[in-house]
Parts: structure tokens; sequence; C-alpha cells
């Protein structure tokens, strides 16, 4: 594949497309990002924060995003949404969890992204990206790949993990060693990508392999604008650096900014909601009302608790996947989850007086969640963040299926084996948990975020109108533009996120690297109103 492809963001799904593009040495990558670069230090040699995967980084490296947790948006303050703002993305700061989407999610993405998205279409570039340590020898595993998967073993966690882990035994959860098999349930070992204990970010996996060659130029601490337009055809984009104002221009560009920023620059660039556009006097390129809609993430309930045990054994290490009472009535599968880490409950936007002791939080997620939220961009001045509401719990369903997580937790801290290792529950206590009105607004008021943002330009066929993008990523109505990052996403997946956009940014380089040239040129119908 001769020509240029520009790809702006430097995350786990840019990260990947631009190392596997730049394979090809007759094609010219120019890979842009507003973050720092490590890429010429060794794991060694980075920055703690960037290095320690035992806690998420969430200010050194970080764009300083806010957001509305709940609607009415007046009832509780703008909180933190941390996004990785460094070449490694979010991959670099966050818990370097190696989750893959589950094979239900993929089924439930067929109507809109066809058999490339089900579980056997996209099976052959999660094996790619991985080198799973523990189960390579399985046949639904890589053991080549650039991003190292690893599980820590139960003798690797803390006791108060361990103490949990016992009790949803007792409590009849099977056993469950893969949590990347197909159909995996029970509780057992986090995946995480690692590399010992550094995170397997694709700085430190793709673009390190990657770094070097002549064909692939690498722009850090360089913010990007608007993408630049000949009418409806996409020919670079237009960024700042040491405070001047730069144009690339490339036969193809490929949005990988995530999905805040993704649709953030779509609208910047003149492709969005119309009354947007016209608020804020941007030339339309394309109207596409679709565009920052559909905001999707995983809502987090914390219950904390301290522990008796001082523990060096920190981060997620084991987790619990389960399907809940009400999910079952639903038809959904492996709707919720649990995560005991020992962590800082700062990095959850929780304040909370530890008295010198360890935190184990327990991370209730709802993991398949009915609650929709949105973004949109209130200047053109593309320094403004965009404003962002997550809508969290919104969904009757949701919330009661947060409660009923809660109440669970509570009840297994306040019994042996766990109580054995608690010496005090911090939140929520006794009273509010019992109360169904108290417990609610409590929830309301410490409903935090897993990171994990997705769907902002979602994918779906040309006559979807709900759908920014085709299956195969081409934005819709114009030409040489794609989108690759979680913004494209059906809806949030069951597992974290990191996983799945690295996935994203192979299957879209293989489809430019293989098309024929009519297909990877992105030819959408003709531009106008969605």
């Amino acid at each position: 594949m001769d020509g240029s492809t520009v790809i702006v963001g430097a995350g786990s799904a840019g990260g990947a497309l631009a190392a596997r593009l730049s394979e090809d040495p007759a094609h010219e990558v120019i890979l842009i990002e507003a973050g720092p670069s490590y890429l010429d230090l060794s794991d060694e040699e980075l920055p703690d924060d960037i290095r320690d995967a035992g806690e998420m980084s969430v200010d050194a490296h970080d764009w300083g995003l806010t957001g509305y947790f709940i609607e009415p948006a007046a009832e509780r303050e703008l909180q933190p949404y941390p996004r990785g703002r460094v070449v490694g993305g979010s991959g670099s700061v966050n818990a370097a969890i190696g989750q893959r989407g589950t094979s239900d999610d993929f089924a439930r993405w067929k109507g809109a992204g066809g058999d490339d998205w089900t579980w056997d279409g996209v099976l052959p570039f999660l094996k790619r990206l991985e080198n799973d340590l523990d189960f390579g020898e399985r046949p639904y595993h890589g053991v080549d790949g650039p991003v190292p998967i690893k599980r820590y073993h139960e003798r690797e966690w803390a006791a108060g993990v361990q103490a949990f882990v016992q009790a949803c035994r007792e409590r009849g959860f099977a056993d469950c060693p893969d949590f990347n098999a197909p159909g995996a349930r029970g509780v057992g070992p986090t995946p995480r990508n690692l590399r010992a204990e550094v995170r397997a970010s694709s700085a430190v996996t793709y673009l390190r392999e990657a770094y070097g060659r002549p064909n692939l130029t690498v722009i850090s601490d360089a913010t990007c604008r608007r993408v630049l337009f000949d009418g409806t055809t996409a020919i670079g984009v237009e960024f700042e650096k040491d405070d001047g104002v730069e144009t690339i221009h490339a036969d193809r560009v490929v949005l990988s900014a995530g999905a805040i920023h993704t649709p953030h620059l779509l609208m910047l660039s003149g492709v969005g909601p119309a009354d947007v556009l016209s608020d804020l006097d941007i030339e339309p390129v394309l109207v596409n009302e679709a565009v920052g809609k559909n905001l999707q993430d995983h809502p987090m309930i914390p219950v904390v608790t301290l522990l008796r045990e001082q523990t060096d054994r920190l981060g997620a290490r084991a987790e619990l996947r389960f399907t809940s009472e009400l999910g079952e009535n639903l038809g959904m599968a492996d709707d919720m989850a649990v995560f005991p880490c020992v962590m800082e409950p700062s990095t959850l936007n929780l304040d909370v007086e530890t008295k010198g002791l360890k935190a184990l939080t327990f991370i209730s997620n709802v993991a398949k969640p009915h609650s929709v939220g949105w973004m949109t961009v209130t200047s053109a001045d593309p320094h403004v963040q965009p404003e962002l509401h997550f809508n969290y719990l919104s969904a009757p369903e949701d919330m009661q299926r947060a409660m009923a997580s809660v109440r669970m937790i509570r009840e297994m801290a306040e019994q042996s084996p766990l109580a054995d290792e608690v010496e005090e529950i911090v939140m929520p206590d006794a009273e509010t948990t019992a109360d169904d009105e108290k417990l609610e607004a409590w929830i309301r008021t410490v409903v935090t975020t897993a990171y994990h943002a997705t769907s902002t330009c979602r994918m779906g066929p040309a006559e979807d109108r709900d759908s920014v993008v085709s299956p195969r990523l081409a934005v819709h109505g114009l030409q040489q533009l794609w989108i690759a990052d979680a913004s494209v996403l059906v809806n949030v997946p069951t597992a974290f996120t990191n996983l799945t956009a690295f996935m994203i940014g192979e299957r879209l380089a293989d489809w430019l690297t293989s098309d024929s040239p009519e297909a990877a040129a992105g030819r959408q119908p003709a531009a106008g109103s969605r």
C-alpha cells in the first residue's frame, strides 16, 4: 500500500495501527500525539507514573477533563474524567487490565458491523495482538503478538483479595482461570497487559518495536486543531506545536483520539450536529446528528474497606463476573462484575480517610449498562474541553443492579472469611445499605467512572442515522477519513476496553492494507445531512 496516512492519537488503537501500517516500508505513516513521547527510553527509565501499573495515573499525564456523572447535572458537581495525554494514550496510565470483549458482545455488534465484528471475525486479531503467557497454547489465544498478557496467581494476591475470592466460591461462583476464554464467568485472576510490572501500552509494545523505521514519524506534544478537507475528502490535519500552527497533508486520515476527542475533532472540523456547527459558526462539511451521541461507560460503585494487612500487592489482581438476577430476567449474560482492588481511593475520585491503612475497594461494575449519555462542543477553540454528560444509572435497571451488588459485597465483608481481613467498612454504612431510598441517594453521590468511554461515533450501515462510521470504520458521507478507537463501538463491551482498542487498530490496519483500492478509499454515499 503506497501513499501516506496521518493518524491523530497515539493511544492503544492509534499506536497499533501506526505500527502495523509502517511495516510496509513503501508507506509513510505520521502519528500525531498531544502529549509527550518516551519511546527512546527503556522500561526502567520511564516516569514512575507511566511505568508502575500498581496505581492508575490520573494527573501527571492527563487532559484535565471533567464531566457530569449524573443527571440532572446540577445535582452533583463536575467530576474529573482522566484521559492519558502521552504517547500510549490512556493505555499508558490505566490499570493495565487486559480483558477481551466477550463473545456475547461481538454477537450484539453483528447487526451494526456484520460478520466482520462477530467473535469469529475478530478472533484472529485478538490472537495477533497478544502473547498470552499463561494460556498461549489454547487455540483461541496468541503467543506471537506484541502485547504480553499475564495473571497474578493466588499466592500473589493480598490476603483480603484471597478472602474475597474464597467468599465468592462459598456462594457458589465457579472458578474462572481465564477470563479471556469464550463464555468465561465466575471468579479468578484478572488478565493484565504487563511486561513484568510495567504497563504494556502501545508505546512500550507496538511503537517501541516500530520506533526508528524511516517511514514512521511520531510528532509528540502536538495538539490537533481540525481535519482539513477538499470538499468532502479529507486531505490532512492542522495542529499546534511549539507555539505555531502547522499542517500535514496525506492520502488518508485516521482519527484515533478516543471517544471524547475524536467527536470533538470532528465537530471542530465541520462534521457533526447542525445546531452545534451553527451555534459555533463552524462551516459544515457534513451534518451528522449522531456525532457525540450514544456515549457509554461502565458506572462503578465503590465499597471501601480498610485492611488489617499492610500489603504491596496492589492493583486489580482478581475479579468476579456474574449474571445478576435482574440481568437474567432481561436476557443479559455476565452483566455485572466486581474488582477487589488494593489502591488509593483518590484514583476513583473518592475522598476517603484511610487512617494509615491500605484500602481494599470493591468496585462494583455495571458491565452491561443501559444508560446512555452524550457529549458536545461549546466552543470553536480547540483548547476548550467538550461538555460531557455520562448520565450514569439513569436507566432504572442499572440502578437496581448496582444496589443489589453493593448489598452483596457489604454482606460478604461482614462475614468470614472476608471479615477476618477487614479492619473497617468505610462506606456505605449499614443503615444506608439497608434502606432503598438512602442507598440509591448514596450511590448517586459516589458513582464513578471506569474510564471506558465508547460509542460516540458508533458504527453502522449507511442507512443507520444513529451511526457515524461504516462497519469498516470509514466515516459516512466523506472520503479518505476513518476512525479507529473505542468511539466506533456499538456499545460499551462487557470487559474493560483496552484490548478491544488494540484489536480495532489491528482490524483497520488489515483492511487498509488488504482491501481493493475502491474499498480502501472508504467511499461512502454522497455528502449531505444524515
